[in-house]
Parts: structure tokens; C-alpha cells; sequence
């Protein structure tokens, strides 16, 4: 079968002839529909990171996916051929607390494996196997945005730690808060605008900043949802200082990560998903200040990473949910479909405002070839 394979840390992705994977007792074999592209996928076509299987030189790319399912091994196993499946991506260490209770996005020994990223073949190939507990049901209905499922999950998660953290100043018995919740969203890619839709379906108060101007889809797309976007390219003085209760970072800027603390209203929570570069020149910080602020306005800072299954099962309900709310406007996250064979320009552009890439695996045109084919492949340099 097709498959796109990587061969970390050498730069650069194939797409080859892979062998088809059995089906265990009690699996499911599921036909890839569509796989979506992301940061991380392309750090890793990149040679930034990416572990193959134990044993291997190469990986099987991709981890935001969409499938349907075709086989399953025996009855009883919740699924039928035909039915849409997101799967998750992490797998769990087996040891810990939390990997033993289905929380493998808390894993305590680092000891995880993650599909298409560290350890385990993703799916940016014609079929995968998979236990179905790491599958996650999608209506029908959903369809056209279900492959936006795992950045969903991913939102839905940190959104609900920065909550808790909120949480401990609520409720006050007998007197309800004066206003709104407000939030604050920093950056607009898939990640930012999903957690501008969730805070929206929460009822926040949204504002969204990143460094464009009011005519990009990402603008457009964020005031469809009811969101305010804010162009910060000259800085956060139009975001209002310590006006929010929870801000979501979804850039990787580790400068940004710092300035964010200037718009956190007191008892406000800032949450980070973004992952910054480990290797970026250090900046200078006012640390006395940043810290004295936390302390003295009960403040908190949060990261989040990965999501399980919950998270996969809560995203599908607020998509549910944002389709009645606002029909049709999810979709437009999504900025082109091209099939697999054209990854080379997908994964070309990591820039230029797009918000969400897709390339999509059944109905890439038949043929396979091995790695000394002329089937294309993208090198980095």
C-alpha cells in the first residue's frame, strides 16, 4: 500500500510501497480518507524530531486523521465496516497511573509512543490497524470537518485545565459574576481558532491576535464565530492590559509566552500549547516583576500537551454543536484537500495564511513503487 515515510532525523518524506499491516485479534482495519498537516509534521519532514518503531530507520508520517472503517476482526469490538473513525495518537507507557487509566497525555515516565511522531507508523497511508479503544466515533454529519478532530482534542484539553485552574475562585454562593468571562487567543492557525470556537460555545468573551491585517480568512473566519480578531503586529496594546481571565497560546513564541502575562486580569490563568524552539537565543526577562505580578494577583501558568480519548469524545460534541451554531463556518478552517501525491507542494507551504492543509489517501491515484522508484519524494535541504 501507499504510505508516506519519513527516515528521521534525515530531512525529507517519500512516498512509497509499504507492506499491509494484519489484523490482530480484536483490531479494526480502518481505510484512510484524509490526514491532515501540521507544525509538527513538517519539523519532522524537517529532521527537527521524529523516533521510528523499535528495530526501523523508517516512520509512516501523520497523525491528524480521518478514516472509515472496512474489517473488523470479531464482533464486539463497538464498530461495523462502514462507520467514520478518528483515531487518537498517543499510546500509553503501561506502568504509570495514568497511562494505566486511559490519561496517557499525563504519562509520569516519558515511556509513551505517539502514531506518526515517536515510536509507532502514523497515517498518512492507505490503511492502518488499530484496538478499538483508540477509536473515536464520527457521525456522518460531521464529515467534512472530522479530520480537524485531533487539534480539536488538543484545545478541548487545554481549555479544561486552564477551567480547573480558574475554578478555584468559583463560585461565590449567592452572587454571580458581574460579566462575562474574557479570553484571549494567541495565534490564529487551526489550534487558535478551535480554541477561539470552544471559549465561544462557553460563552467568553473572545478576542484573537496575530500579526496580520482584518482581511485574511483567519479573520474573517474568527468573526463569523463571534470572536474579536486583533491585528498584534505592532505589539498588545490593542488587546487591553489584565483584561483577561484565560489566555490560550497557541504560537510557540517563547517571547510572546512572556508579554502574554501583561494581559492576564487578576486570579487569570495563561495556558500554553505552543511548543518554542529549545535552541532560540534566550531573552531577557524581568523575572522579579513576572513573578511578583503572579504572586500578588493569584495568578497561574499552565501547559498542556497531547489529549486522550475524552478529549477526542468532547470535540466531536462541540463540533455538533458549532455546526448548528454556525452552519458551514468549521469547514473553512480547512484552506485545500489535494490527494497524496501532491505532498510535496503541501508540505511546501508552511507559511502564506493558510490555516489547515489536507492531503487525501483514498482517492490517490492506484499504483505503488519502493523507495528506488521514481514515485516523487520531498527532500529538505
Amino acid at each position: 500500500m501507499k504510505a508516506l515515510v519519513v527516515e528521521p532525523p534525515r530531512p525529507g518524506v517519500a512516498l512509497r510501497d509499504v507492506p499491509r499491516p494484519g489484523l490482530a485479534a480484536g483490531a479494526v482495519r480502518v481505510r484512510v480518507l484524509e490526514v491532515g498537516i501540521c507544525g509538527t509534521d513538517h519539523d519532522i519532514v524537517e529532521g527537527a524530531y521524529g523516533t521510528p518503531p523499535d528495530g526501523r530507520s523508517d516512520l509512516i508520517l501523520g497523525h491528524e486523521n480521518l478514516g472509515v472503517v472496512t474489517e473488523i476482526a470479531s464482533e464486539g469490538v463497538g464498530f461495523a465496516p462502514g462507520d467514520l473513525v478518528v483515531a487518537t495518537v498517543r499510546r500509553g507507557c503501561g506502568e504509570c497511573r495514568f497511562c494505566r487509566t486511559g490519561q496517557s497525555d499525563f504519562c509520569e515516565t516519558g515511556r509513551y509512543r505517539e502514531r506518526g511522531i515517536r515510536g509507532l507508523d502514523g497515517y498518512l497511508a492507505e490503511e492502518y490497524v488499530e484496538r478499538p479503544d483508540y477509536l473515536v466515533h464520527v457521525p456522518a454529519s460531521l464529515r467534512d470537518v472530522a479530520v480537524l478532530l485531533e487539534p480539536m482534542s488538543v484545545v478541548e484539553k487545554a481549555i479544561a485545565q486552564g477551567e480547573k485552574v480558574l475554578e478555584r475562585k468559583e463560585p461565590t454562593p449567592g452572587i454571580p459574576a458581574d460579566r462575562p468571562r474574557r479570553a484571549l487567543v494567541a495565534g490564529t492557525g487551526a489550534i487558535g481558532i478551535l480554541a477561539a470556537v470552544v471559549l465561544r460555545l462557553k460563552g467568553y468573551d473572545v478576542v484573537a491576535i496575530d500579526r496580520h491585517g482584518e482581511t485574511t480568512p483567519a479573520a474573517t473566519i474568527l468573526r463569523a464565530f463571534g470572536a474579536r480578531h486583533v491585528d498584534a503586529a505592532a505589539g498588545l496594546g490593542g488587546v487591553g492590559q489584565r483584561a483577561f481571565d484565560l489566555v490560550v497560546e497557541a504560537t510557540g513564541s517563547s517571547t510572546l509566552d512572556v508579554a502574554l502575562f501583561d494581559c492576564l486580569a487578576v486570579n487569570g490563568t495563561l495556558v500554553l500549547t505552543g511548543i518554542p524552539d529549545a535552541a532560540a537565543p534566550p531573552a531577557p526577562v524581568a523575572t522579579g516583576r513576572l513573578f511578583r505580578e503572579l504572586v500578588l494577583a493569584n495568578q497561574a501558568v499552565v501547559g498542556s500537551v497531547n489529549a486522550n480519548r475524552t478529549y477526542f469524545e468532547q470535540g466531536v460534541a462541540d463540533f455538533a454543536s458549532a455546526e448548528r451554531r454556525w452552519p458551514g463556518t468549521l469547514g473553512r478552517l480547512i484552506t485545500s484537500r489535494r490527494p497524496i501525491d501532491q505532498f510535496a507542494d503541501v508540505l511546501a507551504q508552511r507559511t502564506g495564511g493558510a490555516i489547515k492543509h489536507v492531503l487525501q489517501v483514498a482517492d490517490a491515484a492506484a499504483g505503488t513503487a519502493g523507495p528506488g522508484s521514481s514515485v516523487p519524494r520531498f527532500d529538505k535541504p
